[in-house]
């Protein structure tokens, strides 16, 4: 499954005494093997573009945390498309409290009912298509359920990017989301 939304990049991880490697991005279940640094090798060779240095394969864990901070610092340049919505208020209280017990698996159940996709596909999806899925299941969820669902959403578009007040926000189309490279 490929979402055609955005542009994939493809990241130059530029490992130290190896140099650039140019990597597509992974899928959900390869991101997760790098993030507990399971079966990095398999996952190097699905995701570099072109052939591998040997002398990459003994310094992989490197590699791994350097590609998983591109995939962070691409995914936050892009937020408004990328990442959760988060620190919208209401106003009321108890609003933002935080739960104590841990989901594990809410963003994963939020994109399969949002895409109609199983637990199983979504494993094999680019890592980018989840996180903008992710994003905008959120999003609609909020809409949708929540009488006030835009003034929150719109309050997290303000947290996020360090607005203090809606006065200062403008935008040419209400429905524009722009999308940097680089």
């Amino acid at each position: 499954m490929d979402i055609t939304a955005i542009r994939k990049p493809v990241f130059i991880i530029d490992v130290p005494t190896i140099g650039k490697i140019p990597c597509r991005t992974c899928t959900v279940a390869d991101h997760r093997r790098l993030r507990t640094k399971r079966d990095l090798r398999n996952v190097l060779e699905r995701v570099a573009v072109g052939d591998i240095p040997q002398t990459l394969r003994t310094i992989e864990i490197i590699w791994a945390e350097m590609y998983l901070n591109e995939i962070e610092k691409y995914c936050r340049r892009n937020m408004d498309a990328l990442e959760i919505p988060t620190g919208g208020s209401t106003g009321k209280p108890g609003e933002n409290q935080k739960c104590m017990l841990n989901i594990f698996t809410s963003t994963d159940k939020l994109v399969a009912d949002y895409a109609h996709l199983s637990f199983i596909e979504i494993q094999d999806i680019d890592i980018i298509d989840y996180r903008l899925l992710a994003a905008d299941a959120y999003k609609y969820l909020i809409m949708t359920n929540k009488t006030d669902g835009i003034d929150f959403l719109n309050g997290c578009y303000c947290n996020m990017h360090n607005i203090f007040s809606m006065d200062k926000l403008t935008r040419k189309n209400s429905n524009e989301v722009l999308i940097t490279e680089g």
